[in-house]
């Protein structure tokens, strides 16, 4: 059976079931599916990234025309996760599921035979298409699998695939660089791809559709993507073509005044792409809010620990990726256990505890230095992995909880957005710190600044430190931001009967 009108669903039922398939249950099988299929995409997040300077080689260029082939791929999936996971909710979720894929498979087979940067950065934007029709629904498509009350573990799955492909990216590319070339990275992903994209056509069922609701609200959409993507183009690049340059003060300007046109159009159409009345709810707004903060404070970690352990340290581009490893690995160990946790004792205090878990550990990464010994640096990390852990599956349980069945799809996506909201600011004001501290410190001690190789590593030193305090700051503010909001709202905790909650109408013009 395909699925069920959500008004009907008893209150801990899910959305789609069936007869076990080889004698597994129908909600494990979607949640392997699920899995791998993110784990796919989650590899193309950081894989390209260690083969930059390869590719700024071999196409004869800059790094800082080369860094467009990650980019794009994130700006496309910030700027059209909201549209396409509410595109899930109306025509449903395994058309875009496969879609996706399949899109996917086509953006891997056209990335490995470009014979130019801008074929590269095109075949890498339609691979981003199809990423972000996977992630943006990917969560509502194990949302719907699941009674709630095993909602917490299913995600906290999700979370440890995550946490696995943040962990191989890095290192897979590396061996698949050193060993073949840089083509590799994406010719030898194109069967796995594909039979994900058969397999999923063949096995996945669909989740109820929302037709009745009307079409997708293309000019909203458009504004959300004008507003978002400007602004991740702002803070990706204003430290490359500088904050006051006219081209990120117009980037900035184009994405504030979209705020107030986005809202005007939501509020007047009859089925928007962002149910505002959703921001009323605290479980919902507040998560989303608290999870920005949370990964502005571990971008710092992901952007700058790579400089401290080569540059400042020495260690190989192998010996760091170890070391960094230990962060997602913890996560991939820890996510199931506070997924099933949080389903017994419910996410508020599990969310709590990872924020605080999470500033500790960044004010105890800010400590280190030079002569810091490695099982020490592994250790914060390690601890890092704990607090994300912690913090991912509670809270996207508690934002998938907290929204009718209807709109599963854009719940799914607001986790994604706020997700890369947060690292982008939070990579830009790292990134920023970092290089400001780091050259004042280096500059205040030889005439040739951070180009003296006696004075090189001290001032690396430095600059993170204050970067990951303003970080650890961040993460603190995220506490507050919290515990007040449950404090004044009260807690509303999520269950199963929201799925047959009515989400407010939008206004009449």
């Amino acid at each position: 059976m395909s699925g069920r009108a959500p008004e009907s669903l008893p209150a801990d039922e899910p959305l789609v079931t069936g007869p076990p398939l080889f004698g597994v249950p129908y909600r494990w099988v979607a949640l392997s599916l699920a899995a791998f299929v993110v784990f796919l995409s989650t590899i193309d997040v950081s894989i390209v990234n260690i083969a930059l300077p390869t590719l700024a080689e071999e196409f004869d260029t800059t790094t800082d025309a080369v860094v467009w082939a990650p980019l794009v791929f994130i700006l496309i999936g910030t700027g059209l996760s909201l549209p396409l996971g509410r595109m899930g909710d109306l025509y449903g979720r395994k058309r875009l599921f496969v879609g996706g894929q399949l899109l996917v498979t086509l953006g891997l087979a056209l990335s490995s035979v470009a014979n130019s940067l801008p074929t590269l950065i095109a075949a890498r934007a339609v691979q981003g298409v199809g990423s972000a029709m996977v992630i943006a629904n990917s969560n509502a498509i194990v949302t719907a699998s699941f009674p709630a009350s095993q909602r917490g573990r299913a995600l906290g799955t999700i979370g440890a695939v995550v946490g696995a492909g943040l962990a191989s990216g890095p290192v897979l590319g590396g061996v698949l660089v050193d060993l073949l070339d840089w083509r590799a990275i994406f010719w030898v992903r194109i069967p796995f791809a594909a039979l994900a994209a058969l397999v999923l056509w063949k096995v996945l069922r669909d989740t109820p559709t929302n037709r009745g609701a009307g079409r997708v609200d293309i000019l909203g959409s458009l504004a959300l993507f004008a507003m978002l993507a400007s602004l991740t183009v702002a803070v990706n690049r204003g430290s490359s073509w500088g904050w006051m340059s006219p081209s990120i003060v117009g980037l900035f300007a184009t994405g504030v005044l979209m705020v107030p046109a986005f809202i005007w159009i939501e509020r007047r159409v009859p089925s928007p792409v962002v149910a505002l009345a959703l921001f009323r709810r605290w479980s919902y707004a507040g998560s989303l809010a608290t999870a920005v903060l949370f990964f502005w404070g571990f971008a710092a970690v992901f952007i700058l620990m790579p400089f401290y352990l080569v540059e400042a340290r020495g260690f190989s581009t192998l010996q760091s990726g170890a070391i960094l490893a230990a962060q997602p690995l913890a996560l991939f160990v820890f996510a199931p256990f506070t997924g099933r946790l949080s389903d017994r004792y419910g996410p508020q205090h599990f969310v709590t505890a990872a924020l605080a878990i999470s500033a500790l550990g960044l004010l105890l990464l800010a400590t280190i230095d030079a002569e810091t010994p490695v099982w020490a640096v592994v250790a914060r990390m390690s601890l890092l992995g704990l607090g994300l852990a912690m913090f991912q599956s509670p809270n996207n349980s508690t934002v998938m909880g907290s929204v009718p069945a209807e709109r599963l799809g854009q719940a799914s996506a607001s986790i994604v957005t706020a997700r890369r909201i947060g690292q982008s600011i939070g990579i830009a004001a790292s990134g920023a710190i970092f290089t400001v501290q780091a050259g004042a410190f280096a500059n205040s001690r030889s005439a040739i600044g951070l180009d003296d190789p006696a004075v090189q590593p001290d001032a690396l030193v430095h600059g993170l430190e204050v970067a990951l305090l303003v970080a650890a700051g961040v993460s603190f503010v995220a506490v507050l931001v919290w515990v007040a909001g449950n404090t004044w709202r009260g807690w509303e905790r999520p269950s199963g009967r929201a799925a047959a909650e009515p989400v407010a109408a939008p206004r009449e013009p």
